[in-house]
């Protein structure tokens, strides 16, 4: 069969690759043929080209890793993050979920080859981004990665952790989509409703199960699987996705749908 998907031979870096979705994103486009460069802040158990450490929370560790990566990168994709608390402090969230992967994009992104693509996973806790876009577009028009930290820090109930994170995702992509449109490097990001992956637990702690299930499970009533979300994140960097750019995909199984039409009520 011919390779429509465009992977084989490819160049990939991605984040996040040692668990949950980002595993399965990792093991998906080993089998598709491409040559996979995985950074994780663990060890990635996949055969892929080289797994490098990385703590997003670390500038100076993102830098160390940036500089084993190769000159030529064809496919950029992001799929590490934490949940928050209990485990992860607001500050820290907002420094890996988001101050981190944009100082990581943006140390590699005249790597990416033109015609290339940056895909990101974010999650349908960002659903509110345009209510809050003043807030949003304060933090990512700082562009240090010690600068931002200092913003987070500075206004704790606006960088809340998670949500906000999640949020200036979204609006970072869409940002990065048209700055990069003359190089005709295509950016998107994913929106995941919840996924059964080793950080659900986490969400449960905070928020609760029933509450998790009963206001954010997809319709359809189950959760997600990981490989449920690798497969449209891959997409999304595929030679098949060649026109998409700038767009934020929910794979929801209809719960933006729900929340858009009014049979369920969207608290975001």
């Amino acid at each position: 069969m011919k390779d429509v998907l465009g992977f084989e031979g490819k160049t990939v870096v991605i984040t996040g690759s040692a668990s949950g979705m980002g595993a399965a994103a990792t093991q998906l486009l080993l089998d598709l043929g491409a040559e996979v460069h995985a950074l994780d802040v663990a060890d990635t158990a996949a055969a892929v080209k080289q797994s490098v450490k990385v703590d997003l929370a670390d500038p100076a560790s993102i830098d160390a890793a940036v500089a084993k990566l190769p000159a030529k990168i064809d496919r950029l994709f992001h799929c590490a993050g934490v949940p928050g608390p209990p485990r992860f402090d607001a500050l820290q969230t907002m420094l890996v979920n988001f101050v981190g992967l944009r100082h990581l994009t943006e140390a590699v992104v005249d790597r990416v080859v033109d015609g290339g693509a940056i895909a990101a996973i974010t999650s349908v806790a960002g659903m509110g981004w345009q209510k809050n876009l003043e807030n949003v577009q304060q933090l990512i028009e700082i562009e240090g990665y010690a600068e931002a930290r200092d913003w987070c820090e500075a206004h704790p109930d606006v960088a809340n952790g998670y949500l906000f994170s999640k949020q200036c995702i979204i609006y970072y992509t869409k940002l990065l989509a048209v700055r990069l449109l003359d190089r005709q490097v295509r950016v998107n990001c994913l929106s995941p409703s919840p996924t059964d992956t080793p950080m659900l637990p986490d969400f449960h702690a905070q928020a609760g199960e029933d509450f998790i299930d009963a206001h954010f499970r997809a319709p359809v009533g189950r959760n997600a699987t990981a490989a449920e979300m690798a497969g449209p994140l891959v997409f999304l960097g595929s030679d098949l996705a060649s026109f998409v750019s700038g767009q934020n995909l929910f794979v929801d199984f209809g719960y933006l749908a729900s929340v858009e039409t009014g049979s369920k009520v969207g608290l975001l």
